[in-house]
């Protein structure tokens, strides 16, 4: 068996190709089925899975068996999303073997986002594999991958000033309004959709001195909890219209697998808006900023037709992350060495494993021996008391384990200087373990 990863992300894909590959936190149950169950006589894609799918990457990192390979990921990607391989496969990334930690590692400490050292990918990671656990396609092998993973984020926020500045996609999308719009005091803003990535675009846009914040959303309780936390104004989407009329800058950032806002809202929220200007007297024409930081997208493709409306995807934040990137060199240096050693400290559990077959079989072999001669002195000796008869057995388990105890450490530290097999195959033959 052997690590493999076939994935995409926004340095590889448009948001037009990672939204038509993402899956939705309903679909993750079904997906990690279908890759590690056998279909009939076919053998399952893979032994162990979990899928990472965030607004920026989707990627599925599994534990191959001997019928695995990079085609059958790319199968499974069309055949479950009912799309034509040829549309996507130019944008798939591949790794296997120890590159997939690398990956992995560097990705959970915000290395490879689109906002570098974005705090969000952590928790999105740790996520990934809550999901696999539950769905049951979580195995040893991915188990400390991802165990690895979550300590280098965590490390590489802790140890190194990656994380200071709290980067987000939430706090680019503001950055990108100010760079569009000039100062945002006096601005009005909508916020669509009531999730994390609302709430730090809420807090970035009161830090940057917006003071008219209306926040729609399908569940209103949560849409009155971040109002109420934020001094904005809670509405149901019955009044997305009206709210988008009176809109100045809006982001978007839901999780509906559709778009939810059609180039006719913003023409009737643009129709109201010039109706307003005009009866106001004010110059010029009025404009509305929208920003979707959905995948897939909030907004419809023709929104941006509509005159006055000005559209961004998540994409378009390239701008404002090129401008940070030299600030956060050095930190990204010292967080890759960190990634370094992780990967080291993985790969060195990934030998030792190497010795675990030929140990089982050892314990089995030394532990049948000792249960059958038990059993004939048990025979012989009948009149034992089970006080006794314990006494024998705990004497017969402690003998087994002081005579195991050192070629058991031997193997284990040849497999860990990359030894393992010699040494497993040497153990397998001078007990004719084979023979099982």
């Amino acid at each position: 068996m052997k690590l493999l990863l076939a994935g995409l992300d926004h340095t590889t894909a448009p948001v037009e190709i990672r939204e038509r590959l993402a899956f939705s936190s309903t679909d993750i149950p079904a997906a990690l089925a279908q890759l590690t169950t056998p279909q009939g006589t076919n053998p399952a894609p893979l032994a162990e899975a979990v899928i990472l799918s965030t607004c920026n990457r989707v990627e599925i990192y599994g534990v191959t068996h001997g019928a695995s390979t990079a085609q059958s990921l790319v199968r499974f990607l069309a055949d479950f999303h009912g799309l034509d391989e040829r549309e996507f496969v130019h944008t798939l990334f591949f790794f296997n073997g120890e590159s997939v930690a690398r990956h992995l590692f560097a990705t959970s400490a915000g290395l490879r986002s689109l906002v570098l050292g974005e705090a969000q990918i952590q928790g999105q990671v740790r996520t990934a594999y809550e999901q696999a656990q539950s769905a049951g396609s979580l195995g040893p092998v991915l188990h400390r991958l991802f165990q690895h993973a979550l300590t280098t984020g965590k490390r590489a926020r802790t140890e190194t000033a990656l994380g200071q500045g709290a980067a987000s996609v939430s706090q680019a999308g503001v950055e990108l309004a100010r760079r569009r719009l000039g100062q945002l005091a006096g601005r009005s803003v909508l916020l669509v959709g009531g999730g994390e990535v609302s709430e730090l675009a809420a807090q970035n846009l009161l830090a940057n001195g917006a003071d008219t914040l209306m926040i729609v959303n399908r569940t209103m309780a949560r849409a009155h909890e971040l109002a109420e936390r934020y001094g904005a104004t809670a509405y149901g989407f019955d009044d997305l219209t009206n709210c988008l009329a009176r809109a100045d800058i809006v982001i978007s950032s839901t999780a509906a697998p559709v778009p939810i806002i059609y180039r006719e809202h913003i023409a009737a929220a643009m129709a109201e808006k010039t109706r307003t200007h005009e009866l106001g007297g004010k110059d010029g024409s009025p404009a509305m900023l929208l920003i979707d930081l959905a995948v897939p997208r909030d907004f419809a493709n023709d929104v941006g037709s509509v005159p006055g409306a000005h559209l961004c995807t998540v994409d378009d934040l390239q701008e404002v992350v090129r401008a940070t990137l030299g600030q956060r060199a050095n930190a990204a240096a010292a967080a890759e060495a960190i990634a370094s050693e992780e990967v080291a400290a993985f790969h060195g559990w990934c030998q030792t494993q190497e010795a675990v077959p030929a140990l089982t079989l050892l314990r089995e072999r030394v532990e049948a021996l000792r249960n059958a001669e038990v059993e004939r002195a048990m025979r012989r000796l009948s009149d034992l008391s089970p006080e006794q008869r314990n006494v024998v057995e705990g004497l017969t388990r402690s003998i087994v384990n002081k005579i195991l105890h050192p070629p058991t450490r031997r193997l284990r530290d040849a497999a860990a200087q990359g030894d393992g097999q010699r040494y497993a195959a040497m153990v397998t033959d001078l007990f004719n373990l084979e023979s099982i």
